[in-house]
């Protein structure tokens, strides 16, 4: 499977999410290690994990369906991320303009860590 024709951190990121390589609230106790809460730091309903984070969390569900209505398009969302991902793909238009999508679902996954980022380290 050809990924993305992007540069080098954006695709790197995008691997690190397709791997689940990123450092989620859950990850540490995994590893034994205690920690005071492990909910969404967007929701504060579940337990932060990769799919939860973009795909299931009440705020990343809505960034996807405006995502949809934007472009007049119904869609199933998968609840895994690899599925996700290998499924978001358009119907009609051609290899190139999937390739713009697929950066558009890269995007939004990104800005959806960045804003969690920003709530961990910015308060």
């Amino acid at each position: 499977m050809e990924f993305l024709k992007v540069s080098g951190s954006p695709k790197v990121f995008g691997w690190r999410v397709l791997l689940d390589r990123l450092p989620f609230r859950v990850n540490p106790e995994r590893r034994g290690v205690g920690v005071d809460c492990n909910l969404c730091l967007l929701c504060h309903k579940e337990d932060e994990t990769i799919q939860y984070r973009f795909i299931t969390c009440e705020v990343a569900h809505r960034l996807w369906t405006k995502c949809d209505n934007w472009l007049g398009i119904i869609s199933v969302r998968s609840n895994d991320v690899d599925s996700q991902f290998c499924g978001f793909t358009l119907n009609h238009p051609g290899v190139k303009k999937n390739f713009v999508w697929r950066g558009m679902w890269l995007t939004l996954v990104k800005e959806i860590w960045i804003h969690r980022n920003r709530l961990i380290f910015n308060n």
